[in-house]
């Protein structure tokens, strides 16, 4: 059944009721919708949405931003993506096309296009039967690898910025500062909305490859998103920082008769690669050595300060386990890893043997970026 749902500006994507003067949007049609995730939380200012692949997060958002008419920033890791997403228009004949306005273009009779403007930077445009642009951009592409060459331009028009797949594939080289260069992107379009006292809002859309990546650590979200996978919840909604986690759950939206009798569902059931690929899990993590322990009886060996916040490392000698806690305890070493000495300092004369004590199955942690902090220690810092 289909709810009634008024949209910001007249748009052609959806049925129209003309005595209602309102827009009509069927949330029940087994895709996701954006749309539903600002509306039901309209004061967040950052929505993190992660699943399988297929449910429709770029193609909600993009029918959104069109629908709405707001102007949009939309992310690529390098400027060969940027190419890439171009290619399909500058080339019609191509058979293969990665522009992401495809499937739009198709079901709602639109006929909007990439097309480059320089390297790493491209527009989204309403374009004429042969495909040349009309007017100005509805959009922008912007890669991650060109922000430094843009922070001049004002792009205070836009109302939202879209990083896709900001969760990497595995096969993919990604700079340590990734995470670093996105907010401080945001923050240059963001600093010149705020002189207008004008609202930007970012939406972020990955597929359930790695859970610690640059950007997941630099929002420091990695802990609440192993939460709602570990618990197959689906939403968390921080009132302070304004921001929406939603993981798109089997439950919320469940694999099609067709996909469930596909050969490939048939070929790689009940391997790791079917739990990411078909049903959105983390299947690249280990959460087995996330718990509680007691620290009654166990002696604080570390305080470790990283980013904003204070981490312990506890043994117990009855045993020699291990474990790494928020609990605060009268230690007997203390580092600062937001400096480069104690990163280095630290890993020289602890951080390996303390790997090995977790491989060993000898180290538990309250929380999963403990757990990688000390297993991933030389993703995280350049030592």
């Amino acid at each position: 059944m289909e709810r009634r749902i008024l949209t910001f500006m007249i748009g052609k994507s959806c049925d129209y009721d003309e005595v209602n003067d309102i827009y009509l949007y069927d949330f029940d049609d087994g895709y996701y919708h954006f749309y539903k995730d600002v509306i039901d939380y309209p004061d967040a200012d950052i929505y993190v949405v992660w699943s399988r692949r297929g449910p429709g997060k770029t193609y909600s958002f993009l029918r959104y931003m069109v629908d709405s008419e707001q102007f949009f920033i939309y992310m690529k890791r390098t400027n060969d993506d940027v190419e890439l997403l171009c290619t399909g228009a500058s080339n019609p004949d191509m058979k293969i096309d990665t522009d992401p306005f495809v499937p739009l273009n198709r079901d709602f009779g639109w006929n909007i296009k990439p097309h480059l403007i320089d390297k790493g930077i491209a527009g989204f445009y309403h374009c004429d039967e042969e495909g040349k642009p009309i007017g100005a951009p509805i959009g922008l592409i912007v890669s991650l690898n060109r922000v430094s060459k843009v922070k001049g331009s004002d792009m205070s028009k836009a109302s939202w910025i879209c990083f896709d797949e900001f969760v990497p594939q595995a096969t993919e080289v990604v700079r340590r500062k990734e995470g670093e260069t996105f907010l401080n992107f945001v923050m240059t379009v963001m600093r010149d909305k705020i002189k207008r006292g004008q609202r930007l809002r970012l939406a972020l859309f990955a597929n359930s490859e790695e859970i610690s990546t640059p950007v997941t650590n630099e929002l420091e979200i990695v802990d609440d998103m192993a939460e709602l996978a570990f618990r197959k919840q689906s939403h968390h909604y921080n009132h302070e920082r304004g921001m929406l986690l939603h993981y798109i759950t089997q439950q919320e939206i469940p694999l099609t008769k067709d996909e469930l009798h596909s050969g490939m569902y048939r070929l790689m059931r009940g391997t790791g690669w079917a739990q990411k690929a078909f049903f959105g899990e983390f299947a690249n993590n280990d959460f087995s050595n996330v718990k509680k322990l007691s620290i009654k009886n166990m002696q604080c060996l570390h305080k470790i300060h990283y980013k904003s916040k204070d981490m312990y490392i506890y043994r117990r000698p009855s045993d020699g386990m291990y474990y790494m806690c928020s609990s605060q305890g009268p230690f007997s070493y203390e580092w600062d890893l937001n400096k480069e000495n104690h990163q280095k300092l630290f890993f020289i004369d602890h951080g390996q043997e303390l790997r090995v004590e977790c491989i060993e199955d000898k180290m538990k942690f309250e929380k999963y970026s403990m757990y990688d902090l000390i297993m991933n220690y030389r993703k995280i810092f350049a030592v």
